[in-house]
């Protein structure tokens, strides 16, 4: 599968949105704050992190996505594969789409 790096960067951009807004449904779900789930994980970070990341405005390291999932108990895996998923179904009915 060969992408244009405009397809890519799409892509990634999409990726990331649902990332934000995981954080913040997994983080609601439990019931906890942004400062909250600051304090439970294993790199020191503070409440305007947690919500830097929610609203994008920074990103988090592998490390740091690693330990939201495990104070989730979500399997990253199963997330990433589940977006690519959908996303290529998505990209079929643009294609469809595109053909009428």
């Amino acid at each position: 599968m060969t992408t244009t790096s405009g397809k890519r960067k799409k892509e990634i951009d999409k990726f990331k949105l649902q990332l934000q807004r995981s954080i913040r449904q997994m983080r609601q779900e439990m019931g906890l704050s942004q400062r909250e789930l600051a304090a439970k994980m294993t790199s020191k970070v503070d409440q305007s992190t947690v919500s830097n990341w929610e609203s994008g405005k920074t990103e988090m390291t592998s490390a740091q996505l690693l330990d939201l999932f495990l104070i989730f108990g979500k399997d990253m895996v199963s997330m990433y594969f589940g977006f690519v998923t959908k996303n290529d179904a998505d990209s079929s009915e643009d294609e469809h789409d595109e053909e009428h």
